[in-house]
């Protein structure tokens, strides 16, 4: 039967049966609760993370940089102010600044900071070492860089974005590193792995963020009691009171 010969009321149940019907099945979407703890757990991790991208651009600058002062100056500038920024932003954080009453965007403006600094460490094996430098030095810098930057990556999995700002920088440029250098064995190695370190940074992120969520899982039922509560039918009937609330206390 179609629409154009139906009622009014007949309408109504029928729009009243299809908000009451199921919701279809999707993927359940993190609480808020649970990307606060996250949030939280971001802001706390991050400091070792930056700790060993500062500690392998030390040893990078010193050892692979030590042939080329001038491309190890160029990289270890940009590597200090992206690690000041980053730093910056952590800390202000955890200090209780303005940031922290906005914690979803400083977890923007930190992962924006993250992504600049993944760029810049992950160009070592680049800047470094250029087209015709020993070998042994440039495996050195390129192996440092991808894991490195992999264990860092996994200290900032609590927010994925973040952990990828790292870990795909890293595995990417390693892998076109060795493209220049032209030696096809080399390169598919360090393309698998890069893979690998990053499939396991992704794996680590969703276990945390799914321990998150069963810590902390969506309380979506009680917003349907309410809206069952608001149908037409039951409009008249007093609203329900809680034990213990104001209106206990002022029916008592």
């Amino acid at each position: 039967m179609s629409l154009e010969t139906k009622t009014v009321k007949e309408l109504q149940a029928l729009a009243q049966d299809a908000a009451r019907a199921p919701l279809p099945n999707r993927a359940k979407a993190l609480s808020r609760a649970a990307r606060l703890e996250l949030i939280d757990m971001l802001s706390r991790w991050s400091a070792p993370g930056l700790a060993i991208v500062a500690g392998a651009g030390v040893y990078l600058a010193v050892t692979a940089g030590a042939p080329y002062p001038g491309r190890a100056l160029a990289w270890t500038l940009m590597l200090l102010c992206a690690l000041w920024a980053c730093r910056r932003t952590q800390s202000r954080f955890r200090a209780g600044g303005k940031s922290a009453a906005r914690p979803f965007r400083w977890r923007a403006s930190y992962t924006a900071c993250l992504s600049v600094l993944g760029v810049a460490f992950a160009s070592a094996p680049i800047l470094l070492t250029p087209a015709g430098a020993p070998h042994h030095v440039f495996l050195q810098a390129a192996g440092l860089t991808l894991f490195a930057g992999s264990f860092a990556a996994m200290l900032n999995a609590a927010h994925l974005a973040s952990a990828a700002a790292i870990a795909g920088p890293s595995a990417l440029l390693v892998f076109l590193a060795c493209l220049r250098n032209g030696d096809a064995a080399l390169a598919l190695g360090a393309g698998a792995a890069g893979v690998l370190c990053v499939c396991a940074v992704i794996a680590v992120s969703r276990n945390i963020a799914g321990k998150a969520a069963a810590r902390h899982p969506r309380t979506s039922f009680l917003r349907r009691d309410i809206r069952d509560w608001r149908d037409p039918k039951t409009a008249d009937a007093p609203a329900p009171v809680e034990d213990g609330g104001f209106g206990g206390a002022a029916q008592a």
